[in-house]
């Protein structure tokens, strides 16, 4: 076991002791002399031998008192180390003691912060606590923004906290740039050189001391801690880089959990406002739009889609002669197959208008041959109309003289929400749209038409036969058109 050093009490007894000892023995020493020399100048007739044997006396009290300050000296100096050691000591004790207070601060921080769920309280909570932990002027917490791809500063307390509002600073760019690319936390004493951090900008308040710490999630930084002494002689440590450093790996997963979180309970919000509306791929692809920053009134794009509009005939007929609920039934049952039709193909339905529904195919997701979906989805829902007009001829012999009508286009459209931010709708605009809603018009019942330039994408996929060129409303030249048999 290693011996402990003496205390600072023990220390200045021995000094006192060491002093005492000096006196005593060279007050001795000096009378001795002084009585050689006086014995030697009133001896008798042995003076001389007296003179002798007192010099010889004087060098060998000579010698033992420089052996005696050599002793002094080697304990002084002895004595002067374990005051330094203890002095070491107590300094380390004080920072311990520092450190102790400072770690059982942040714990109590951490057990606050693990308790909140909004991001805003968390960051809140971490900033103005760091001030009290560090004995600090400022402190701030900046989140990495993956749209402008810049840290943005989402909280900050203290001195100077109005300059920090809002501020954007560039991935690599000043010290919290630097610190949230590397990952590596920072301690700075005195003044920055703007050489070492490119974009650095001198603030209006001199920065004395500072801790930058980045905010760690596995290997991702997801922000920066930073805590400034502003005008101050003092300065932060290694240890309070390291304290600060253990802290913001907890805060981290604080901060991320309640990000999840939070947009987890977004996502569930824009599903569940855009599922009443639209169909489940629709829906998925304007939910991942927006959380990428889209608004929700402006998400469009253009893309080559396969256009499908079905509409019952003689519908309008049968409803002054048949029973409303008959008619209601009929009608939702009607939207279901069709609605399955689409869906089995992975298209998707785009909105019903009274007795027509129209469908499109190719967007969100990306198909290999849309037409050919839509072709496939066409027959289908041909053949499942045709069962449930079987089906409710059962309860009203009228309902045989229904019939439908599809008409099926390819083309370059515009896809996408069109509206206000206060009401929109996803839908489909283009001359390719016009001109799949004419084919639906000129079907006679049971037919389905389709367009040359989408039969030309089929590739023998489905029989058809050539109807020929049928000029449209809206279009200046004939449009060649066949129909799947």
């Amino acid at each position: 076991m290693e011996s402990t050093p003496p205390g600072i009490e023990q220390i200045e007894k021995r000094l006192w002791q060491l002093v005492l000892l000096a006196v005593v023995v060279i007050l001795y020493l000096t009378i001795t002399l002084l009585g050689v020399h006086f014995l030697a100048f009133f001896g008798g007739t042995n003076t001389i031998v007296a003179a002798k044997s007192g010099y010889e006396y004087s060098v060998f009290l000579s010698i033992l008192v420089l052996l005696f300050c050599a002793y002094i000296i080697l304990q002084h100096r002895k004595l002067l180390r374990l005051s330094k050691q203890l002095v070491v000591q107590k300094e380390e004790t004080s920072r311990l003691g520092e450190s102790v207070k400072i770690l059982t601060a942040l714990f109590e921080v951490s057990s606050s912060i693990n308790s909140k769920k909004k991001v805003a309280d968390i960051l809140n909570t971490i900033t103005r606590n760091m001030t009290t932990c560090f004995n600090a002027d400022h402190s701030s917490i900046m989140l990495f923004d993956r749209r402008n791809n810049a840290l943005k500063t989402m909280a900050s307390f203290g001195k100077g906290s109005e300059l920090a509002k809002n501020a954007l600073i560039p991935l690599g760019k000043s010290v919290s740039g630097w610190v949230l690319k590397t990952g590596k936390p920072l301690l700075l004493n005195g003044e920055v050189d703007p050489a070492e951090f490119p974009g650095f900008e001198k603030k209006q308040r001199q920065i004395s001391s500072a801790l930058c710490v980045p905010l760690k999630i596995g290997d991702s930084n997801i922000g920066v801690l930073n805590v400034n002494l502003v005008d101050k002689e003092e300065s932060f440590s290694d240890s309070h880089l390291k304290l600060i450093t253990i802290f913001a790996n907890n805060a981290a997963v604080a901060i991320n959990n309640a990000m999840l979180s939070k947009e987890r309970v977004e996502r569930v919000r824009l599903e569940n406002m855009f599922r009443r509306l639209h169909s489940p791929q629709v829906a998925e692809d304007l939910v991942r739009k927006a959380e990428k920053g889209m608004k929700p009134f402006l998400m469009r794009e253009k893309r080559k889609l396969s256009l499908v509009f079905a509409d019952i005939r003689g519908f309008t007929d049968m409803a002054n002669i048949l029973e409303l609920e008959d008619i209601l039934n009929f009608l939702d049952e009607f939207y279901a197959v069709m609605t399955r039709a689409v869906a089995d193909n992975e298209g998707n339905i785009n909105k019903f208008i009274g007795d027509e529904v129209m469908a499109f195919f190719g967007a969100p997701r990306v198909l290999q041959n849309p037409v050919e979906s839509a072709a496939r989805a066409a027959v289908e829902m041909m053949t499942l109309f045709n069962w449930e007009k079987e089906k409710y001829a059962k309860i009203s012999p009228d309902f045989q003289n229904l019939g439908l009508g599809i008409g099926v286009n390819y083309g370059e459209v515009v896809v996408g929400t069109v509206g206000s931010p206060t009401r929109y709708d996803y839908t489909i605009i283009g001359s390719a749209v016009n001109l799949a809603k004419r084919l639906c018009s000129h079907a006679r019942p049971g037919q389905i038409l389709i367009s040359e330039r989408a039969i030309q994408e089929i590739h023998g996929m489905a029989s058809s036969r050539l109807v020929g060129p049928v000029t449209f409303k809206g279009f200046r030249e004939p449009i060649v058109v066949h129909e799947i048999t």
